[in-house]
């Protein structure tokens, strides 16, 4: 014998995207467990992927709205209807030092070794091959380090 409940969908974060950008059905539509799939913090970045969205993103955001539902509401009436929901995910394409010269920049400006990762991140190779060469590191292990 056939059940007559319907069992509902399990929402992933992709169907809740077309939800907002393509479908926009109303929030009473969902399933209570689909409503509980819903997060605030997925959709903003997901969302904020799509150039054409950022703006909307970082404002709706600046509204601070926890209740799900007014989220998803404030989502649907600010995004226009498209049917192209495809947004490339955004990888970050900064790579990280050796745990070994952040170590010696560290050292050098006495600070946290996560604060010295930084300051490697917004300088140059010259620069810290100079911090490098202070430290008294030869020319061959730094040129080791800085690959």
């Amino acid at each position: 014998m056939k059940s007559t409940t319907k069992q509902s969908k399990s929402f992933t974060i992709f169907d809740w995207i077309k939800a907002v950008i393509d479908t926009k059905p109303s929030w009473e539509i969902f399933s209570p467990e689909q409503q509980k799939q819903f997060n605030n913090y997925m959709i903003h970045r997901f969302l904020s992927m799509n150039p054409k969205y950022i703006e909307v993103v970082n404002y709706v955001q600046g509204l601070n709205i926890q209740d799900n539902k007014k989220l998803y509401e404030v989502y649907c009436f600010m995004i226009p209807q498209s049917k192209n929901t495809y947004s490339a995910y955004i990888k970050s394409n900064t790579k990280k030092a050796l745990p070994e010269v952040a170590q010696h920049v560290a050292e050098y400006f006495e600070c946290s070794v996560s604060e010295a990762d930084e300051y490697i991140s917004l300088t140059d190779k010259k620069w810290l091959e100079n911090i490098l060469t202070t430290k008294g590191i030869d020319e061959k292990e730094i040129k080791q380090l800085i690959k």
